[in-house]
């Protein structure tokens, strides 16, 4: 996996700038420039599609009640979007439906149902499921993470959305991010960016092109 500072120093190799030693608290314009568009192509990727490399899984206990709290409480690494038909209640051994919309949820609530299946929807970025969960099953899904960098600061690494250090990596493919910082640079610049932007795109479209999950919806 790449660092910020080798993408960054493969980028101004290519782009005919020096390549820096350092980019965090370098003190120059250039390269916090170069780390914001970094970062910028970061949120891009990440919302393109469910990258197989970025998604994971959480398992909880259920908390009495419908409200089972906030979505980056319950899926702690970069919560993005449940992958579709995940949620299962293991205690009981059974799916949880949904997401359902807010017309389907209304109806529910509206004319409940005792059971047996669960089903859910997510609001205010909060896990709601109806029936009411009893405490303590153990619940468990998948769920693409915006978190695509990588902190190596501790023995632990643990991920981010966004590029902080110089030795942070990057856990996509590096040239989707090269060819991403290049077209906008040169938008920034008010240089011509067709062709880099192409290329970004089409880097994009090849990578897609052997991820299992396929684009996000």
């Amino acid at each position: 996996m790449a660092t910020l500072l080798s993408i960054v120093q493969e980028f101004c190799a290519r782009s005919g700038l020096t390549p820096p030693s350092r980019v965090i608290g370098a003190n120059d314009d250039l390269l916090t420039q170069l780390v914001g568009l970094a970062n910028e192509i970061c949120e891009d990727l990440v919302r393109r599609r469910q990258w197989t490399t970025l998604v994971t899984e959480t398992v909880f206990n259920s908390v009495a009640g419908g409200d089972q709290g906030s979505m980056d409480t319950i899926a702690s690494n970069g919560f993005l979007k449940v992958i579709n038909d995940t949620i299962y209640d293991r205690t009981r051994r059974l799916p949880v439906f949904g997401p359902r919309n807010a017309q389907e949820w209304q109806a529910i609530k509206a004319l409940p149902m005792s059971g047996p299946f669960f089903q859910y929807r997510i609001r205010n970025n909060r896990l709601l499921i109806i029936p009411d969960m009893p405490a303590g099953h153990v619940m468990a899904f998948e769920y693409a993470s915006k978190n695509c960098v990588q902190d190596n600061s501790t023995a632990t690494p643990t991920g981010k959305a966004y590029f902080t250090r110089d030795d942070d990596t990057f856990l996509l493919d590096e040239a989707l991010l090269i060819k991403g910082i290049r077209w906008r640079w040169k938008e920034e610049k008010g240089l011509p960016y067709a062709e880099s932007f192409r290329e970004y795109e089409s880097a994009i479209a090849e990578a897609a092109g052997g991820d299992e999950i396929g684009r996000a919806h």
